[in-house]
């Protein structure tokens, strides 16, 4: 099982696309709900964590009478990959 990895995500909420740089590269991922992921980084109690395998993002939120906070989990969908190597035309 791999390791959850901390991230500090770029969140675009008009297009619902989350980017995380993985292993010194950007990824792209699909939102379902981008405004509600903003708000839980807005009140974030620690780094969200990016989970490889699940493709989801961990992000703990405080909570009152709860010292670990509450866990937010939010599925992301990756877009299709670029090819970085492609040249233009003309």
């Amino acid at each position: 099982m791999a390791p959850s990895i901390p991230v500090l995500p770029l969140l675009d909420v008009q297009r619902s696309v989350a980017e995380l740089r993985l292993a010194g590269s950007w990824h792209s991922y699909h939102v379902s709900d981008a405004a509600a992921l903003a708000v839980a980084l807005a009140n974030a109690a620690a780094p969200p964590y990016w989970d490889p395998v699940a493709r989801a993002l961990t992000v703990r939120i405080p909570r009152t009478g709860n010292p670990a906070g509450q866990v937010l989990i939010f599925s992301l969908s990756e877009f299709s990959l670029a090819f970085p190597d492609a040249t233009l035309v003309g």
